[in-house]
C-alpha cells in the first residue's frame, strides 16, 4: 500500500497507488504523483528487512486504473519515461475504464480537451491516454511496446476484463459510482488441478507408464477395470483474490454480485460517518460504506485507505468500520498484505523492523 491519502498529500500520507506481486510479474493499481519514488523507497526498506518481498518497478507487467482523477494517475507518464531511461524492453499493458462517448470524442477530436457542454469528462482516461501518448511521443519511442487498453463501462455488474495480460491471473472489473467511468479491480489466482496422488498409484502397483498416463489426465485400462485419472487428483485449489475499490459511493450493488468472495478488500474510506452527506455529495465512501461493501462481497479482511486530509487519527476510521466488520484495519503507507494459498491474510507494518498481524 503506497498511498493512503485522498486528493493530495496530507498528514504524511501519499496519494493513491498499490503495488501487487504475483508469481508471474507485478501489477500496479493506480499511479498517483510520485509513485516511482515511493516504489524505490519501499524497495530500499524491504532490502534492509528479513522479508523476501520487493517492490521493483522493473517487474511491473500491467498497470490498472480505477478512474481518471489525477491523484490516481498523474504519476504514470514520468514512470513510463523512467522505464525507458532504464532500458526497459518488456511489454507493458495499461488497462482503464472509460465510456463510449469519450472514445468517440478522442476519435473525432484528437488532442482536444472536451468542454463541459460535451458531456464527456475531461479526465476520462480515454482523454488522458490520448494526451499522454502525445506528450510522451509515439509508443515506440519509449523503447518498449505499450498496449493502451480502454474498456467502456456499460452495465452495473462485474465482468471479466476483455484483456487478460498475465498468466495465472484473472482480472475482473467491478463498476463503481464516482461521477465518471470508474471501477474496482478484483485480482484472482487461476486455479489449477488438484495434486496427483502418487501414493495411491504406488499402492495399486501400477507401472511407471500407467502412473504417467494418470498424472497426465489419461484414464488407464487394467484387467480389473478402468482407472479414472480424476480419481487420482486431490481437491482443486481454491482461487485466492483481493479487490481494490478505487473511489466510489456506498451502496454499489456490484459488490453483492461478486462470485468469488475476496480474501481481502481494499476500500476507500475518505470520510468518517459524521460526514455521510459530504461523502454522498462528492461520490466517496464513509467507514460504514466500506464495511457494508465488505459484508456484501463477503470479504475476509477489510483494509481501509484514501483518507480525507481532515482525518488525523486513523484509529477513528478503524473503530468505526469495526462496528460493522470485525476484521477491518486502517492502513498506513507502506503496509504489506500477503495472501497464502489457504486464504490466510498477513499484514506487515514497518515500525522498528516489520510488525506482523495475522488475520
Amino acid at each position: 500500500m503506497l498511498g493512503t491519502s485522498s486528493a493530495r498529500f496530507a498528514q504524511g500520507r501519499a496519494v493513491s497507488g498499490t503495488f501487487v506481486n504475483t508469481p508471474n510479474g507485478s501489477i500496479l493499481i493506480d499511479c498517483g504523483e510520485g509513485m516511482q519514488t515511493r516504489l524505490l523507497e519501499q524497495n530500499s526498506a524491504l532490502k534492509d528487512s528479513d522479508l523476501q518481498i520487493r517492490s521493483k518497478m522493473s517487474r511491473v507487467r500491467t498497470i490498472l486504473f480505477t478512474h481518471g482523477h489525477l491523484d490516481h494517475c498523474w504519476g504514470l507518464l514520468p514512470m513510463l519515461q523512467t522505464m525507458s531511461l532504464d532500458g526497459r524492453t518488456t511489454p507493458l499493458t495499461i488497462i482503464a475504464p472509460t465510456s463510449h462517448d469519450a472514445i468517440a470524442w478522442v476519435s473525432q477530436n484528437p488532442g482536444v480537451t472536451p468542454s463541459a457542454e460535451s458531456g464527456v469528462c475531461s479526465t476520462d482516461l480515454a482523454i488522458l491516454f490520448d494526451q499522454w501518448k502525445t506528450l510522451g511521443s509515439k509508443d515506440e519511442d519509449f523503447g518498449y511496446p505499450i498496449d493502451w487498453v480502454l474498456v467502456p463501462i456499460e452495465g452495473k455488474s462485474p465482468f471479466a476484463s476483455p484483456t487478460q495480460p498475465m498468466d495465472g491471473i484473472d482480472l475482473t472489473m467491478i463498476p463503481t459510482e464516482h461521477g465518471m467511468p470508474s471501477c474496482a479491480w478484483q485480482v484472482s489466482s487461476v486455479t489449477g488441478i488438484g495434486k496427483f496422488d502418487r501414493e495411491k498409484a504406488k499402492n495399486l502397483e501400477l507401472s511407471s507408464e500407467q502412473t504417467r498416463q494418470l498424472a497426465n489426465g489419461i484414464d488407464v485400462k487394467t484387467s480389473s477395470g478402468v482407472l479414472r485419472a480424476s480419481d487420482f487428483r486431490g481437491e482443486k485449489p481454491t482461487s485466492r483474490s483481493f479487490i481494490i475499490s478505487g473511489d466510489t459511493t456506498g451502496n454499489v450493488g456490484a459488490f453483492s454480485e461478486i462470485k468469488n468472495p475476496p480474501d481481502l478488500l481494499v476500500h476507500e474510506s475518505t470520510f468518517l460517518i459524521a460526514k455521510q452527506e459530504r461523502a454522498m455529495k462528492y461520490n466517496h465512501s464513509t467507514t460504514h460504506d466500506a464495511a457494508r461493501h465488505a459484508l456484501d462481497c463477503k470479504a475476509n479482511v477489510l483494509a481501509l485507505t484514501h483518507y480525507s486530509s481532515s482525518i488525523t487519527d486513523i484509529k477513528e476510521v478503524e473503530l468505526e468500520a469495526k462496528e460493522l466488520h470485525e476484521t477491518a484495519i486502517a492502513c498506513v503507507d507502506g503496509d504489506i498484505f500477503s495472501i497464502s494459498a489457504n486464504g490466510g491474510v498477513v499484514m506487515y507494518r514497518r515500525c522498528e523492523g516489520w510488525k506482523q498481524y495475522q488475520f
